[in-house]
Parts: structure tokens; C-alpha cells; sequence
């Protein structure tokens, strides 16, 4: 039996993850003359709790000062509105409340008041309810207070990974989707590390970033640090329809717990409404179930906030697991054995908020830490910016006429839901989409109320036609996930026979 090929790649850096954190790392580090390479086992981004989460981009009073949550979160707010106009992704200014009904919750008012101006963020007040209901008329009459943050924003999670990891490319980095990391390649002792052993062969670099979400304490292990433990905690949600969208404008609070931020109601940066999440710990990292208990738990806690929520208004409903640590604050380090691997772990809410200003933090730790091991020179081809696929349903008839003559495919629409063109699945496809959820992603095809009941086949359809593959080989995540497995009639024969 011949020696098997292993298939090796030289990098500068090393990314595990391909969420917010390594999509915004990646976009900074694109801005230097090296090679960087971005690993994840899924097959479309985003993945894990960048996928499935609350898409707020929060204020920063709930972080307790000094911690590394304080110093990312509110910075991480300004950075998502510096890059919102360049890097093309929805983000919608709405402001948040923190809702008090009992007199200690209103003291606890005074207490992240406090909080949120020692770590810097701008224009809170607390407001009566009867102030609340002026401004929100859906809101509960039982609220007495409520904490504003107006620098509180929504975002389209989905996007905001998607133009990070998009603007990357277009400076050079390179995304090895469906590519788990199997451990790390280490020199003797594991005195420095050299790359990452994975499904698909060999990474070599000289700088490893772990930025794996619910599997950083996995790869830590893998570098010999221990100390890194994640307390896996699960979140369910609904979305609704967007005809109770308009129920309110701002996003809502509970007073928070020790259980965390407590179920939440926003609109949407597309105004639908979404509702949750629930807080149960557990042991399996990848359970991202929905329970009857856990989902009238959701509509329960977002009814005592806003009561005139329809029960039968939801369209969804979708989970997603938090990288909780012991500590509770983020971990990020350079280790200093093996030399040049990073800890970016345990970046659980606010961390979709703080990405970008982690981002800029890790790439200034490699400046100054391991510049022995990567050399930050400014990269003379760098665009900061990058378009966003046309989104249809936004545009003027003016608009919308422009592009059909620009592009017939502009004039086929494949998702009546949310209006999404042919045009659009294709270009879905360019930019890399090979998924059915990874043209969700890029399109909102399949989003809407009848979630891709109509425009999943058609989806599937140009998914095989511009991949150039059978139509049984489209999946809807990868691997296993094949929509069909062949024609019905060649079934009912075989059965038959």
C-alpha cells in the first residue's frame, strides 16, 4: 500500500473560526502583506452563536468596569457604526430599554446607569414608564422605569459576518469551509506551534488565533492551556411575522439576572419580531434544540414585557449556545507556550458587540507580543470597502427597473416572502454560497413567513445549475444534508419490483 499524500499550506496566520471574531480579525488582519488562512468545520457562514443570537449591538452598561467585556463592548458599538456604511451591512439605530417593574429593579437602574457611564457610553437616562409608553404604546403598563441607552442598535448578524469575512477575501484571505481542526502542530515540547493538523490536511503557520466559539476550550487543550473551560449555556427564540413588527421600535430588557440579560423583544433590522432567549446550562456543545417548556418560557417573558404579542405570531424558532466560562469575562492571550498561539475565547454576549474592537486589539497584541514570528507590514492593495449583494425589496421601482435591465435574472423573483431575485441567488453563488442556508444568508431567500416552502426548490434548482452539480447533491448545511436523494418514481419501481 502506497504512503498516503498530506496535503500541506503556508500561511503567515492561522484563524480557527470563522464567527464575528474571526471574520472581523480576518478583515483587520487583510490589511497587512500576509497570508492569512480561516478554518471552520461548517459549510456556510455564520455558524454557532454568530448565527443564532439577539443581533444587538448592545450599549455596554451591563459589563462590570475594568473587565475585558468593559473595554470591548462600547468600543465595539462605535466600530460596528464606523464600518456599517463601507462594509454594507443593516444596521438599524433603535436605542434600548432596560425595564423595571419591582423597587429593587428600579435600583438596580441606578446600578447599570453607574456602570455604563464609568465604562463610557453615551446619553443613558433613566425614564418613567408612563415616558417608556409616550415613546413604545405597546409597552407593558406594569413597567415602572426603564434604563435608555440610545447608542443600542440592531444589526443583520447574518450580513455583518458575511461583509467581514467578504471584505477579507477581497484582500486576500483565504475561507477553508467544512475544515475542523483535528489538533495543533507543535515542536518538541510544544515549546512553539507550527500550524493546525485538520480533515483537510495541513495548515503551517507560525501564528495560531483560536477563535472557536463553543470549541475554543478544545482547541486550547490542543496547546497544552487548561484554562480555558466553556460552560456551554442554551438560548431559545422566536421570530414572528412581520406584521407585529411594528409592536415596538426600540429593543426591550428584563432587569438582568444571574442567568444573564433575560428574554428580550426587539424588531428586527428587517422588522420582523424576535423574542428570547431562555438561559439552560448543559454539556453538549452542539444542542441547539427547542423545547415546548423553553419556547413558552420565551413567549411568556416577552408577553409580561409586551403584552399584545399574539401567541400564533411566530414563524420560527431556533436556539443557540453561549461560550460561558467560569471567569464570565472573555479570554484573550498570547500564550507563552507554545509561542504564537492566541486565546480569543469565551466571547459570549456582549462579544458579537465587542468583535471588531477585539479585532483591533489582537492584531495590536501581535504587533507588540510576536513580531518574531509575523512581520505587519501595511498592504499597498487593501480596499476597505465592499458592496453588499442588491437587496430587491428595498429599492424604488426606479431602482429595481435599472437592474432589470442591467439583468434580466433581476425580473425572476424566487422568493416571494422577502422579494429576492434570481439575480441575487446567483450572485449569492459567486460569492461563494454552496448551501441552501447559505444563500438564506446572503438572499433572505427562504426567510420569510412560509420559511422556503415556496422558493426552497427553486433555490436548490439554480444551486445546481450554476454549481454544475446533480440536483440530489444540494445540501442545506453540507455534508449529509441533501434535500433529495433521487426521483420519486425510481423509488416507487424499486419498490415495486
Amino acid at each position: 500500500m502506497g504512503a498516503v499524500e498530506v496535503i500541506q499550506r503556508l500561511f503567515d496566520v492561522i484563524i480557527i473560526g470563522a464567527g464575528i471574531v474571526g471574520a472581523a480579525l480576518a478583515r483587520e488582519l487583510s490589511a497587512y502583506a500576509m497570508r492569512v488562512a480561516v478554518l471552520d468545520k461548517a459549510a456556510e457562514i455564520p455558524s454557532g452563536a454568530s448565527r443564532a443570537n439577539s443581533a444587538m449591538i448592545h450599549a455596554g452598561y451591563d459589563d462590570k468596569p475594568r473587565t475585558q467585556k468593559a473595554r470591548f463592548c462600547p468600543s465595539g458599538n462605535r466600530r460596528f457604526h464606523e464600518l456599517q456604511g463601507s462594509l454594507d451591512f443593516t444596521l438599524r439605530e433603535c436605542g434600548s430599554y432596560v425595564c423595571a417593574f419591582e423597587e429593587d429593579e428600579i435600583r438596580h437602574l441606578d446600578v447599570l446607569l453607574d456602570q455604563g457611564r464609568r465604562n463610557g457610553v453615551p446619553g443613558m437616562e433613566i425614564i418613567s414608564g408612563d415616558t417608556l409608553r409616550d415613546r413604545e404604546p405597546h409597552a407593558s403598563r406594569e413597567i415602572r422605569a426603564a434604563l435608555w441607552a440610545p447608542s443600542g442598535a440592531i444589526v443583520n448578524n447574518f450580513e455583518a459576518v458575511v461583509a467581514f469575512m467578504d471584505n477579507a477575501q477581497q484582500n486576500g484571505v483565504e475561507l477553508f469551509l467544512e475544515t475542523q481542526a483535528t489538533g495543533l502542530l507543535c515542536s518538541e515540547e510544544k515549546q512553539e506551534v507550527f500550524g493546525v493538523e485538520t480533515t483537510k490536511g495541513r495548515f503551517l503557520a507560525p501564528v495560531v488565533i483560536n477563535a472557536a466559539g463553543v470549541h475554543a476550550g478544545e482547541i486550547s487543550r490542543m496547546a497544552g492551556e487548561e484554562s480555558v473551560r466553556i460552560r456551554p449555556t442554551r438560548g431559545e427564540y422566536f421570530i414572528t411575522d412581520k406584521t407585529v413588527g411594528h409592536l415596538v421600535k426600540g429593543f426591550f430588557f428584563a432587569c438582568p439576572s444571574t442567568k444573564g440579560k433575560g428574554i428580550t423583544v426587539a424588531s428586527t433590522a428587517e422588522h420582523n419580531l424576535l423574542i428570547g432567549p431562555t438561559s439552560t446550562p448543559q454539556t453538549d456543545l452542539e444542542d441547539t434544540s427547542t423545547t415546548m417548556k423553553g419556547l413558552e418560557e420565551v413567549l411568556d417573558g416577552a408577553r409580561k414585557l409586551v403584552p399584545d404579542i399574539p401567541p400564533g405570531a411566530a414563524i420560527t424558532s431556533f436556539a443557540g449556545v453561549r461560550a460561558n466560562t467560569l471567569s464570565g469575562d472573555f479570554n484573550i492571550a498570547v500564550l507563552r507556550k507554545p509561542r504564537g498561539f492566541v486565546n480569543v475565547a469565551g466571547i459570549k454576549s456582549p462579544g458579537f458587540t465587542s468583535a471588531p474592537a477585539i479585532a483591533l486589539h489582537v492584531v495590536e497584541m501581535l504587533r507588540e507580543e510576536l513580531s518574531d514570528r509575523v512581520i505587519m507590514t501595511p498592504n499597498p492593495r487593501f480596499v476597505p470597502e465592499r458592496t453588499h449583494i442588491p437587496r430587491f425589496a428595498e429599492l424604488s421601482m426606479e431602482e429595481r427597473e435599472a437592474l432589470v435591465r442591467r439583468d434580466p435574472r433581476f425580473a425572476q423573483i424566487v422568493c416571494r416572502c422577502e422579494t429576492v431575485t434570481e439575480a441575487q441567488v446567483v450572485e449569492a453563488i459567486r460569492r461563494g454560497a454552496r448551501t441552501v442556508a447559505a444563500v438564506k444568508i446572503w438572499t433572505r431567500a427562504g426567510a420569510g413567513r412560509c420559511q422556503g416552502g415556496f422558493c426552497g426548490p427553486r433555490v436548490a434548482d439554480i444551486l445546481a445549475r450554476e454549481l454544475g452539480i446533480p440536483l440530489e447533491e444540494v445540501t442545506r448545511h453540507g455534508g449529509h444534508s441533501r434535500l433529495l436523494v433521487g426521483r420519486t418514481k425510481e423509488y416507487w419501481f424499486r419498490g415495486n419490483e
